[in-house]
């Protein structure tokens, strides 16, 4: 099914006219015709304007794959017990335009169970900044992410990657008939971007493993 289609289908879904459709898309019912009569492909923003409407994923959108609408998955964990690992927390890493940040030492460290890591290492630890991978990853979040994916499917996977502008945590999505790989945001509030063969240099540094979050963690009221 082409992205045209799936247009359509979610259209149809929604029990909407193309007039009405288009009305809430701030776009023309010719365009979304051509749209869904494949005789024009419709543009990332557009893409995430329908993503931000109806509360779609734009990972089915593009590639058919997964729930038509956005879903949150909660992750089941090992019991926290046996052995440690003392992992450094390399960098901030950008959850919105990359950055580059260099740092002489570590911002930190922490120390958790080896069952909590999927991954073998060797590992990343970032803390998270900004605000495009919410709801699911907040800034202030950390990340391990481990550099071994050998084996592993990677596309729709949580990934860091290094870009001419610095790093970045993203949603990778591959679509081989476009010959394209885009960085997808989970909030729909940024835009997605595509990296074609064409373009700058993009490097995998990391497969997200495991999140970590605090709670409830302000400074105490005195006394």
């Amino acid at each position: 099914m082409s992205i045209g289609l799936r247009i359509k289908d979610l259209r149809e879904q929604k029990k909407l006219n193309q007039a009405k459709f288009a009305l809430l898309l701030n776009t023309s019912q010719a365009a979304i015709s051509r749209y869904e009569k494949d005789e024009r492909s419709p543009d990332s923003a557009f893409l995430t304007q329908v993503a931000n409407v109806f509360s779609v994923s734009i990972t089915w959108l593009l590639t058919g794959t997964g729930s038509m609408f956005q879903e949150l998955h909660p992750l089941s964990i090992s019991p926290l017990s046996g052995k440690t690992i003392r992992l450094p927390i390399v960098a901030e890493i950008a959850a919105g335009s990359p950055v580059e940040v260099e740092l002489d030492e570590p911002l930190g460290f922490i120390e958790i169970p080896r069952s909590l890591l999927s991954y073998p290492p060797p590992y990343l630890v970032f803390r998270v900044a900004g605000s495009s991978m919410e709801p699911q990853i907040l800034s202030g979040d950390l990340v391990i992410c481990s550099r071994d994916w050998r084996g592993i499917q990677i596309n729709n996977r949580i990934m860091a990657f290094r870009t001419p502008d610095g790093i970045t945590l993203k949603k990778l999505v591959l679509v081989p008939k476009q010959k394209t790989a885009w960085l997808m945001p989970i909030n729909h509030d940024f835009t997605p971007v595509p990296y074609t063969k064409d373009s700058d240099d993009l490097t995998m540094i990391g497969i997200l493993d495991t999140l970590i979050r605090k709670y409830n963690t302000a400074p105490r009221c005195p006394d």
